[in-house]
């Protein structure tokens, strides 16, 4: 399918009987969860998405996104635009039980009963791939006011020599 044509629904079985692939883009300000994550992204994620039956005939769904969002240093405090890419392998549950089993063998398991909303899924996926701790690529100075915490267990460490005997 063209650039710009993603479903805001998609029916996994018949999409994967069809070997559909498809591409697209999501505006971002759409994705509530990732807004609070990453508040002021109003650009759009590109996505493909391409389904399949495996040897199992299970439903597949192998995806790819990026997006440029807006990230807060955690160093300086400073936004930053960083591109962020994910992709993703998971396998389409139609039971609670189906997906306890498929996640115990150590597969990503999307439950589902019908139509799954594509914005979701990318949303989960993109929130997945933000850094644990975002900071620019460059060097940047830290924040003013910050002072270096003293370590939790510093003062362990004279209780500790304190206690030892001499040799």
């Amino acid at each position: 399918m063209p650039l710009g044509s993603l479903p805001k629904f998609a029916d996994p079985q018949r999409l994967a009987d069809l070997l559909t692939e498809l591409e697209g883009e999501v505006d971002l300000g759409t994705l509530a969860r990732l807004q609070e994550l990453a508040p002021g992204n109003d650009g759009r994620a590109s996505v493909w998405l391409s389904f399949r039956r495996d040897e199992m005939k299970r439903v597949v769904m192998n995806g790819r996104a990026a997006a440029p969002l807006v990230l807060v240093c955690q160093r300086c405090g400073a936004p930053f635009v960083d591109q962020i890419e994910a992709a993703w392998e998971m396998v389409f549950a139609h039971s609670e039980d189906d997906e306890r089993s498929l996640a115990d063998q150590g597969l990503d398991v999307w439950y589902h009963d019908g139509p799954v909303e594509v914005a979701e899924i990318l949303e989960e996926e993109l929130m997945l791939a933000l850094p644990m701790a975002p900071r620019h690529v460059e060097d940047c100075e830290p924040q003013q006011g910050s002072t270096a915490a003293p370590h939790p267990f510093a003062a362990l460490v004279g209780l500790f020599e304190r206690d030892l005997p001499n040799k």
